[in-house]
């Protein structure tokens, strides 16, 4: 602002220098108009400053950082604030001339300030740029003379995205790349140059584009790039060895904020987004108490934080984890108003407490997360599986029927088809008597089942991650094994969506697509961090482990599957059985737990879930 005014005081003194310079030699011989008295040459100035300092406010002259000053700034600054701001002076000089009679050529000095105008203001914005430009470049010929070359990236899009890019690089005193080549899908930019780069051609000419020009990264800067264009990439970028990142996601409100970073796995392994039916979602949870049990986890979290925004009335946060619970508290108070929610810390094993906090705050709708989940860890402690994941949701499921809670809706697994390990088995276990209560009572009582989950708590993606950050080296169970994944926001939307359209007692599922190959994502992990799978970073085949099997599925063949008003859910209708027996060998089952001989506990659960087939030699507990 003060070179602003700095420039508009030198302009008019100029303007009146250059404008008279055949008949005037000094300043002093301005028109006596605006010496008598001195001050009006004065309050003149001002007026100019005052109307070009408000005009550049209006235009946004004053948000840039200087030293990354763009095309958009500069047209903001010449073509608007400059012209608009000199028509006004313009005007008001006019005005001015004529009420006081003067006799000069005003024509003349308009025009030399106009220029004057159009000229230092920029100078003053251009010099930091120009400056950083200079530091930059002096540094990285520091850099290369040392013998530490700069990596020659593709930009991918030459869109304002990748212009963004390209002048980040050439300004960055840490980023050691050297943009040489744009590729882009617009036929319009083909053989053109962008901020002085050819545009090489499109995605077809990738690959000849990195041979040619020798390139050792591709940068993908397009924030809405699809998930298609980044597996084409990423393949392309396998067979190159190169490395492959992306600048700017669609999350980014402005380029300032993008950064340069690795491609997420999510971003590759998510398939288009579940269409909710958003009112009858809202309609759900609008206005109700909702309590989330395992609402500390990844997937209890992400349910407290969608039920939120669609406007709950009350939520309620229960679990065991008091660690977690502090965390999530922290997160939501950043967003939420406090009164919004509450935390209690709580086991679902202690039905008493569980009474405690339904007293307290009378859920309407309960949506059941809490469970062990962790298949190896359960096979040590096959009595805690049957503890939590059977006896806790059945004490969830009494303490709701004998309260009329409206909706229950419990968390499920794909583990819990065909178990080969005592979690699926117990979860399935769970599922079952969950219908079976669903029958008996006004709560209606349904289970969402899906698969691996992006990124949650001890899920396979992060373990990858600290592997590779260690250096390797990945250890994986076997080749073939495969699992079906979806991300965290994709299983809550589920969740969401089957409670709403539950009547009770059905199994919902997503429709998955295609299961991974494990071994697949191990390496596209290793190579989306920068490295070569095999080469820079070994994968170790260790053998499955206990409870584990190479495929997951997602339905017995038994059950009878149709597709709901959204064509991406499926729901199982329940099987029948003998609620007698059922509920016999449930309680044949709770007393098993106390029994010492573990064969006792694996015999219940085998005529609970025939199809579950228990591998020897796991059954031993931690404790044990």
């Amino acid at each position: 602002m003060l070179w602003d005014i700095l420039s508009v005081t030198v302009s008019v003194l100029l303007a009146f220098k250059v404008a008279f310079y055949s008949t005037l030699t000094t300043f002093m011989s301005i028109p006596s108009f605006f010496l008598k008295p001195p001050l009006v040459l004065i309050l003149v100035i001002a007026g100019l400053a005052g109307i070009f300092v408000l005009t550049n406010f209006l235009c946004g002259c004053y948000g840039q950082v200087l030293r990354h000053i763009a095309f958009p700034d500069i047209i903001r600054l010449e073509c608007i604030s400059v012209p608009v701001s000199c028509l006004v002076c313009a005007l008001l000089g006019y005005a001015l001339a004529y009420l006081n009679g003067l006799i000069f050529d005003l024509t003349r000095v308009i025009i030399f300030y106009v220029i004057f105008m159009l000229l230092f203001p920029l100078l003053g914005r251009a010099a930091p740029r120009l400056s950083s430009l200079v530091q930059a470049r002096m540094y990285r010929k520091a850099m290369c003379s040392a013998g530490e070359p700069m990596k020659r990236a593709l930009i991918f899009g030459a869109g304002e995205a990748g212009q963004h890019l390209y002048n980040r690089l050439h300004t960055s005193l840490t980023d050691r790349l050297q943009p040489v080549v744009f590729i882009d899908d617009n036929e319009f930019f083909w053989g053109k140059k962008v901020c002085g780069l050819r545009v090489f051609g499109g995605r077809e000419k990738l690959s000849e584009a990195i041979h040619k020009y020798d390139v050792d990264e591709v940068i993908v800067a397009i924030p809405t790039a699809s998930r298609e264009l980044l597996e084409f990439v990423l393949e392309i970028c396998r067979e190159e060895k190169c490395q492959l990142r992306r600048y700017g996601t669609i999350d980014d409100i402005e380029l300032t904020n993008a950064k340069l970073d690795n491609i997420n796995l999510e971003e590759l392994l998510r398939r288009d987004s579940v269409q909710l039916n958003m009112q009858a979602v809202r309609n759900f949870v609008r206005d109700k108490v909702i309590m989330v049990t395992g609402g500390a986890g990844s997937i209890g979290s992400e349910i407290c934080r969608q039920v939120l925004n669609y406007g709950c009335g009350h939520l309620v946060i229960f679990d065991i984890n008091e660690n977690g619970l502090f965390d999530i508290e922290n997160e939501l108070k950043e967003a939420y108003d406090k009164d919004r929610f509450s935390m209690r810390l709580g086991s679902i094993r202690d039905r008493k407490r569980i009474g405690e906090v339904m007293d307290e705050f009378r859920p309407a709708l309960i949506f059941h997360a809490a469970a062990h989940k962790h298949v190896p860890m359960m096979e040590y402690s096959p009595r805690e599986a049957i503890k939590n994941n059977v006896f806790g949701t059945i004490n969830i499921a009494q303490e709701a029927i004998s309260r009329s809670v409206e909706k229950l809706i419990m968390i499920s697994t794909d583990k819990a088809v065909n178990p080969t390990n005592i979690m699926g088995a117990s979860k399935r276990i769970a599922e079952k008597t969950v219908q079976m209560m669903n029958g008996l009572s006004k709560t209606e009582i349904a289970a969402v089942r899906f698969g691996n989950v992006l990124g949650s708590n001890g899920s396979v993606v992060p373990l990858f991650r600290k592997q590779i950050e260690a250096g390797g080296p990945v250890t994986i169970t076997h080749p073939d094994m495969r699992r079906y994944f979806m991300t965290i926001p994709e299983a809550v939307q589920l969740v969401l969506e089957a409670g709403a359209m539950a009547a009770g007692g059905e199994i919902f599922v997503l429709d998955m697509g295609k299961p991974v190959k494990i071994y697949d994502l191990a390496c596209d992990l290793i190579r989306l961090s920068g490295y070569e799978p095999e080469k820079d970073i070994e994968i170790k085949c260790i053998g499955l482990r206990p409870g584990e099997k190479l495929v997951e599925e997602l339905r017995m063949a038994e059950e009878d599957v149709s597709k709901t008003a959204n064509s991406k859910i499926y729901v199982m209708k329940p099987l029948k059985f003998n609620e007698t027996n059922l509920a016999r060998q449930i309680k044949r089952l709770e007393k098993s737990i106390a029994e010492p001989d573990i064969g006792h506990l694996f015999d219940a659960v085998q005529k609970l879930v025939p199809t579950f087939r228990h591998q020897p030699g796991t059954e031993l507990e931690a404790e044990e």
